[in-house]
């Protein structure tokens, strides 16, 4: 009789928290539609000139508030629809499931609070350095997308994996660090029922540490990641920054990134770094022109500086954004006279 009187008081404490969860939900979403129009001279699949349309629509539902003992909470999942994806993120497969590689976990995660420390589980939660860039009135990846394999196109992080988050605000910033267990992104069902080692163990355990803030007008990114591979070989790391500086209408900026990896065993590790330098002006109210000028270079033998010009201007009609930009890049890949021009526009809006 005890054992019953307790469930039922816990069952109704459960749904007293549920109940209180679902008052402080919120939804929001983004749709983005862009337009790419490219000139391509390398000599991958993609050769020659093509146009085309590109989708993003993300849904977000979160919730916030206070726990009993005296902590705050915030947690959250979104469902994102790319081009060619299904519903849930997954670029193949019927969607809305994360047993899979490549899984959705986009913005998923429960995070508990106290003060300026927050700690959590779950994917997404901008804790790595991953996209550095100082394009700041264009849009998308620094490197050409569709084209090639761009030495410029070398990520610096994993959010997209599950694991466990922590950050930490103070005077000056916040500094994030994260521990992935697994890259795979190789997600069970609730209590990981049906999970076994083929199922679920996809990848190499990784970990970040990143400073975001503002010291003395200065806006500063700084950040490491370590992956850990099941081979020796395999193990990789990346660092990088950005510092940027406002002075009235005009932005300038300068970041870095730099990875090390190798490919195989027996084969030596392989060094990529990326300087990019940007300006941008606001020329009224909702227009801002911008320039950048991307080198990457690569420590394998026999290559070329890797070079990128981007043109951009935003415009912002209030709920919806337009932004149109030029890419010209010359030896993609490291290859000499494996070149690229792009025009694109990408028109968003968020609700």
């Amino acid at each position: 009789m005890k054992k019953i009187l307790l469930t039922t008081a816990l069952v109704s404490s459960l749904v007293s928290v549920m109940s209180a969860a679902n008052a402080a939900t919120t939804v929001s979403g983004n749709l983005a539609i862009s337009y790419f129009a490219t000139s391509n001279d390398t000599s991958s699949a993609t050769t020659g000139s093509y146009n085309g349309f590109g989708t993003e629509s993300q849904i977000n539902f979160s919730s916030s508030g206070d726990l009993n003992n005296g902590m705050k909470y915030a947690a959250g999942f979104s469902w994102e629809i790319d081009g060619g994806e299904a519903l849930g993120g997954v670029s193949s497969g019927s969607g809305l499931t994360h047993d899979a590689a490549g899984a959705p976990t986009e913005g998923t995660y429960i995070e508990f609070i106290t003060g300026s420390t927050t700690f959590g589980v779950g994917a997404d939660r901008d804790t790595s350095i991953d996209g550095l860039g100082v394009n700041f009135a264009g849009f998308g990846y620094r490197a050409i997308s569709g084209v090639g394999t761009s030495i410029t196109g070398a990520g610096y992080g994993t959010d997209a994996s599950f694991g466990f988050h922590a950050n930490q605000k103070f005077d000056g910033g916040s500094l994030g660090v994260a521990y992935v267990p697994n890259t795979g992104r190789l997600v069970k069902q609730d209590i990981a029922n049906g999970a076994s080692k083929s199922t679920i163990d996809g990848g190499e355990s990784y970990y970040s540490a990143t400073y975001k803030g503002k010291i003395g007008g200065l806006e500063l990114v700084a950040g490491v990641n370590k992956t850990n591979g099941k081979a020796t070989y395999s193990d990789a790391d990346a660092m990088g920054g950005s510092i940027a500086y406002a002075m009235g209408k005009t932005k300038l900026g300068i970041s870095y990134g730099e990875t090390e990896s190798s490919v195989a065993a027996g084969s030596a590790r392989v060094k990529n770094q990326t300087t990019e330098v940007g300006i941008a002006h606001a020329v009224s109210d909702n227009t801002t022109v911008g320039l950048t000028y991307t080198t990457s270079d690569t420590s394998t033998a026999n290559t070329t500086e890797e070079e990128i010009i981007t043109a951009s201007v935003g415009y912002n009609l209030g709920a919806v954004s337009v932004q149109l930009q030029y890419k010209d890049a010359s030896a993609i890949g490291g290859t000499s006279g494996t070149d690229a021009q792009q025009l694109g526009m990408y028109i968003g809006t968020k609700f």
